[in-house]
């Protein structure tokens, strides 16, 4: 079954003070539901002050900055005139404090230098995790490949599969019914296959969906481009000085995609036969002799392949006496 961590989270303009206070919250789950509850109470009695000096950000990215700026200074300046109507949520950590939720309010009164009205929340690393994931679903939306950077990071953590499904609420009938986590396998694949950096430069491409993702990150494995590709982020970074939106930016990565043609696969002919390498994969093939080379190996595969290995060992060997 599916956690969830049910919060009723206003939004940040447009609100009164009596806000402050969140309705109570339906969950399925028994235990869930009264934390629910429990925040309600917390509302009432544990609004504190605190500086945002004594804030930490999530360990958990959840978002890719950069795009937001203006909605942040405007945000600022609507609680510099107005006052900080909503608490954000945190939860203590060795005598500092780590953000649950208002991640943009608490970036706002950074810019303005003003102090934190804050819930403060003894939360687990589960339940923090459910709720920065599940927050999103009240508020601006993650985009997918947002999404796929939050999942890389918890399961780069060690987090189990399950927990992230529940965080960001994929693949919930493919877990009930026992079959393959088709959802969270299409971000894992992405984010292998373009690199961070790149990513980044596109920013959240909040237009752009699964498919277009994983067809650029198809792509762009096959082309056989190195992590951190200069020319990809030269020109990426190129259009965001033009002004050119994350959306854009993606399509501007489609494009730098079909400008690049894949590298011819490298062969190397022996007088016993070829060498073929690619990207993946170094295809051997014997010609048919009469030292009986490709009989021999037909009948032994194990051992013709311990013997590459072995011959691998002593060029390594070699290598290393030469350089000692």
């Amino acid at each position: 079954m599916a956690r969830k961590v049910t919060f009723d989270i206003p939004e940040d303009e447009d609100v009164q003070p009596s806000s402050i206070s969140p309705k109570p919250a339906q969950s399925k789950a028994p235990a869930l539901s009264s934390m629910a509850r429990s925040l309600q109470d917390a509302a009432q009695s544990s609004i504190q002050e605190i500086s945002t000096d004594l804030i930490d950000d999530s360990e958990f990215k959840d978002r890719l900055s950069g795009d937001d700026e203006h909605d942040i200074r405007d945000l600022a300046d609507s609680i510099d005139k107005q006052g900080q109507l909503i608490p954000i949520l945190v939860s203590p950590a060795s005598g500092r404090y780590r953000i649950i939720y208002g991640r943009r309010r608490l970036a706002a009164l950074r810019l303005i230098g003003k102090p934190a009205k804050a819930l403060v929340r003894a939360l687990d690393d589960e339940q923090a995790i459910l709720a920065q994931g599940q927050e999103n679903s009240f508020r601006k939306d993650l985009t997918w490949i947002e999404k796929a950077l939050f999942a890389k990071s918890l399961l780069e953590s060690g987090k189990d599969e399950g927990l992230v499904c529940d965080a960001l609420n994929i693949d919930q009938k493919a877990r009930r019914n026992g079959d393959k986590l088709t959802g969270l396998a299409r971000m894992k694949q992405v984010v292998s296959c373009i690199p961070v950096d790149v990513i980044e430069a596109i920013g959240p491409a909040p237009g752009v969906g699964r498919d277009r993702w994983y067809a650029a990150a198809k792509s762009y494995e096959a082309l056989g481009f190195p992590a951190g590709n200069h020319d990809v982020e030269t020109e990426l970074s190129n259009a965001k000085e033009a002004g050119r939106s994350s959306d854009e930016r993606f399509t501007t990565f489609e494009g730098l995609l079909k400008k690049k043609k894949s590298p011819a696969p490298s062969a190397i002919e022996t007088e016993v036969g070829s060498v073929k390498i690619t990207k993946r994969t170094a295809v051997i093939t014997v010609k048919s002799g009469e030292d009986g080379l490709h009989a021999w190996i037909a009948k032994n595969p194990e051992s013709a392949l311990a013997a590459l290995a072995a011959a691998q060992q002593s060029s390594l060997q070699d290598t290393d006496d030469e350089t000692n």
